[in-house]
């Protein structure tokens, strides 16, 4: 399921960018390296932390490893602070008050930085390793319902095939012959099915989505219904609602078999014909498989199978076999199921990704297929772009106002090594929200070249009247600058222009090369 902005990521933006407001400010006067060593490099680490931040909202990251990375932050921050409090006061500072009177605020802010940063990392590890766990239980799924799909199928059909066999033994009855022929064949049908089955199971989720081709989803439910019926003579199925059009999907073979469980999961009914209506509906990034049937409620078991994911009693019938797979090819296409019962039906809902809203699962770097945001290769990407781009904004904006050492006035030093510190992460940041829009959007427009490139033109344009026009200004003015608001010149209209063109030029033509990359590597 599609997640949305994940606003944990905020809480370590701004632990970072507020624990450097100190930094500098009572280091300016010092030494050069004492000023490079207590103001320079917590400077840095803090607004690195701060953009770090800014990554986890936009990027495609799991929730849980957003949360759990900001919360490893605050915990390594308030960690810090404690140990600072009780370090001054284990030096014979006692009161608070006297405390304050000690030129304290840098070496605290410089070690509560070195705090969060310490916990932001041990964050990372903790959430690395659980996903890591979540891929391996996932892989684990995999090779269980493989096992059981050898077992039960193939085994249980060669059994089928074995005893029908015997049968024959010293008879010679034409019309038992054609039975057993019949039976013969449609258990060999089965174990074909089953090994091509087995082909796309045995693959990891990756390697199934490099796998996954264009597929209209109609003609797909139509198949699964047509294999079913034979199968089900007593049961009826009707499609109630269909789209004109072909809905556009991505998938493999092994969509039609998860469509078919779903279909078949109702029809154990000994009290009258089963009835199954399905209902096709396309929307502005899913498509809409709608199954009810009037056959037995799904148990729990079931239900956390389809919505949460594969269970680990593989071997009770009434979790269903055929249910695990159904999830399992959700995940590798980006899918997800919701279940619900009502008056004696049952439905399932599967929602499918359109290929109209994005591209090839297993290739793309704009949006992994069962997240939302930018993707970890197109992040670094776009620190790279950000990087090169705020420096052809800083020249320009240097050489024709001298506003780069104004920037570093905002953080309490006149330094030009402090200007462009600061300029490079105001960049990166304003980068990655670039990128956010991006990947917020439908993913035709974002794979538009000239559509990004106005987009990136918009962005900067906006910035020049919100960000430089007026909060900069009002930021100067509590710092106890003189500054004009809205402060709005084309000179600074011209850079934030240049800046514009040079980030969206560059985050574009990195992106395709990644993706024509990818593509000849399939």
């Amino acid at each position: 399921m599609n997640r949305r902005l994940s606003p944990a990521g905020l809480i370590v933006a701004v632990i970072g960018f507020g624990l450097t407001r100190v930094t500098v400010t009572f280091t300016v006067g010092e030494q050069p390296l004492r000023f490079a060593f207590a103001g320079i490099v917590p400077l840095t680490l803090g607004l690195t932390l701060s953009a770090f931040g800014v990554a986890l909202t936009v990027g495609s990251f799991d929730r849980r490893y957003v949360r759990t990375t900001a919360l490893w932050t605050v915990i390594g921050t308030a960690t810090m602070f404690l140990l600072v409090v009780l370090t001054l006061m284990g030096s014979g500072v006692d009161e608070m008050g006297e405390i304050a009177g000690v030129q304290w605020q840098p070496a605290l802010s410089n070690f509560l930085i070195g705090g969060a940063i310490g916990g932001a990392l041990t964050g990372i590890y903790a959430a690395e390793n659980r996903r890591q766990r979540g891929e391996l239980k996932q892989q684990t799924d995999r090779l269980e319902i493989l096992n059981r799909s050898l077992r039960d199928r193939v085994l249980n059909a060669v059994l089928v095939i074995d005893g029908q066999i015997g049968v024959l033994d010293d008879r010679d009855d034409p019309e038992l012959q054609g039975r057993v022929v019949e039976t013969v064949q449609s258990q060999s049908k089965s174990i074909q099915r089953t090994v091509e089955d087995v082909k796309h199971l045995a693959r990891s989720t990756e390697g199934a989505r490099r796998g996954l081709e264009e597929m209209d989803l109609t003609t797909v439910v139509e198949r699964a219904i047509g294999t079913v019926s034979a199968d089900c003579q007593d049961c009826q199925y009707e499609v109630t609602t269909r789209p004109e059009e072909p809905v556009s999907i991505w998938g493999n073979e092994m969509l039609e078999r998860a469509i078919e469980h779903v279909l078949r999961r109702g029809t154990d009914r000994d009290d009258g014909p089963t009835q199954v209506s399905i209902t096709i509906e396309q929307g502005n990034r899913l498509a809409h498989l709608r199954i009810t049937d009037d056959g037995a409620e799904l148990s729990d078991s079931q239900r956390e199978i389809l919505e949460e994911g594969a269970g680990s009693d593989y071997d009770d019938p009434s979790s269903g076999f055929g249910l695990n797979v159904v999830r399992l090819v959700l995940d590798t296409i980006g899918g997800h199921a919701e279940t619900s019962d009502d008056g004696g039906t049952t439905t399932i809902e599967l929602a499918i990704p359109l290929t109209s809203a994005a591209t090839h699962p297993g290739r793309s770097t704009v949006r992994a297929p069962d997240s939302f945001g930018v993707s970890r290769r197109e992040m670094w990407l776009t620190v790279v772009a950000s990087l090169v781009a705020g420096v052809t904004m800083g020249v320009v904006g240097q050489a024709t106002s001298g506003v780069v050492p104004i920037i570093g006035s905002l953080y309490g030093s006149t330094q030009p090594v402090v200007g462009w510190i600061t300029h490079e992460f105001h960049s990166v940041v304003f980068g990655l929200m670039y990128a956010g829009i991006l990947a917020s959007v439908p993913d035709p427009y974002a794979e538009d070249v000239r559509w990004c490139l106005a987009a990136g033109m918009g962005w900067a344009l906006a910035l020049w009247l919100v960000a430089a026009g007026v909060i900069m200004p009002l930021w100067l003015r509590l710092v106890g600058q003189p500054a004009v608001v809205p402060s709005l010149s084309l000179l600074s209209l011209l850079s934030h222009l240049v800046w514009g063109v040079t980030m969206s030029a560059l985050y574009v033509g990195g992106r395709l090369a990644m993706d024509r990359k990818a593509g000849q590597s399939d």
